[in-house]
């Protein structure tokens, strides 16, 4: 009962806060129609949305962040592998928790509270109903970029919404217009090209995988004019096939996911011969990428993945890129700095794989 009088007490000391600001109707893009500050100052980005935020050079207005975004390991994984986190590692821990967050998991609604945030964003909407229903704030839908299927259309339409009301237009257009750039750069590096098959193996999602963990529609892919033998499944996002049908697709080039190389590997030194049967595996045509899923999706990784994929197989038609550089340009557009040196440190991206009877190898 004191919980719950407490609560109400937040409650409306937060709506007489609220009540002496100038307000507004949007529409989220969920379609749902919310009330909230026409000048957002003070923020709490959940599930994974922070990313957006960092992108969109807002942080300075977070008031409150999940005590998952202040770790450095997650589940034994260095938290290196989101991007964005590199950027503010030395800013979270001065920044109150609203709770533990993760996939999943709802905030601590008397925590979030205390921050007086104007604005919750969140990628769920039956998780903004209830936050709002519990909390009396404001909560925001926003789309978020699959690790399968990927919509463009999403993400540049989100950095526009936020953009908004963030105040941070300028910031969004220019995101939009790289973003725009980019895959119409590598579709007109590739375009009329005969189409290689490609299978990318060894997908995180949520924990370490092998070989058999892929992803249809591969959004790095989707760009390159190159087949990903998984889409003939006809199924969208995170799959896990039967190791034999490897065998029988036989595709021209293996990309491994850096965050489930140890799996693969463990994997290859138990069944050497299945590998050794792989057309990649015999012609040297087996190279890695650096994870793109980490509590949803990190977009720059995913462009910087593209560049290095068709490097690999189209090499004279992208002759003059140089991916250290190229990755370097598309990290500091997206995060305002170059964190390819602390993602190679944990993860053995852009390299050749090399099967040796002691196990695999990168180079």
């Amino acid at each position: 009962m004191k919980k719950v009088l407490l609560m109400i007490g937040f409650i409306f000391i937060f709506a007489s806060y609220i009540s002496a600001k100038e307000m507004v109707t949007i529409t989220d893009m969920a379609g749902r129609k919310i009330t909230i500050p026409k000048k957002v100052e003070r923020v709490v980005a959940l599930s994974g949305s922070l990313r957006y935020i960092v992108y969109l050079q807002a942080f300075d207005k977070i008031v409150g962040i999940e005590g998952i975004e202040k770790k450095r390991v997650m589940k034994g994984i260095p938290a290196t592998g989101k991007a964005y986190w590199l950027v503010i590692k030395d800013k979270v821990q001065n920044i109150p928790s609203i709770g533990e967050g993760g996939p999943g998991k709802l905030p601590d609604f008397e925590k979030l509270i205390t921050v007086k945030p104007d604005l919750v964003i969140t990628f769920q909407v039956d998780d903004a109903e209830l936050i709002q229903k519990k909390t009396g704030l404001p909560v925001v839908v926003i789309r978020f970029a699959e690790a399968g299927g990927l919509r463009i259309e999403d993400i540049l339409n989100t950095f526009t919404f936020l953009g908004k009301i963030l105040d941070r237009e300028e910031r969004a257009n220019e995101l939009n217009q790289y973003i725009q750039q980019c895959i119409s750069d590598l579709k007109k590096r590739t375009a009329g090209s005969v189409r290689p098959t490609v299978y990318i193996g060894g997908i995180s999602a949520r924990g370490a995988h092998g070989i058999t963990s892929t992803v249809a529609n591969y959004p790095s892919l989707q760009w390159l004019n190159v087949k990903n033998v998984v889409d003939e499944t006809g199924r969208k996002g995170h799959v896990f096939i039967d190791k034999e049908m490897l065998l029988i697709w036989n595709p021209q080039y293996i990309f491994i996911d850096t965050g489930g190389l140890s799996v693969v590997n463990n994997d290859y030194l138990k069944n050497k011969e299945f590998y050794k049967k792989l057309k990649a595996v015999k012609e040297g045509n087996v190279y890695t990428v650096f994870p793109h899923n980490f509590y949803r999706t990190n977009l720059e990784i995913i462009f910087a993945n593209a560049y290095f994929i068709g490097k690999v197989i189209y090499p004279n038609k992208f002759s003059d890129i140089e991916i250290r550089k190229k990755a370097a340009e598309i990290f500091k557009k997206f995060l305002g700095v170059d964190v390819y040196d602390d993602l190679k440190s944990v993860y053995k991206g852009y390299g050749k794989v090399y099967f040796k009877e002691s196990g695999i190898t990168v180079y």
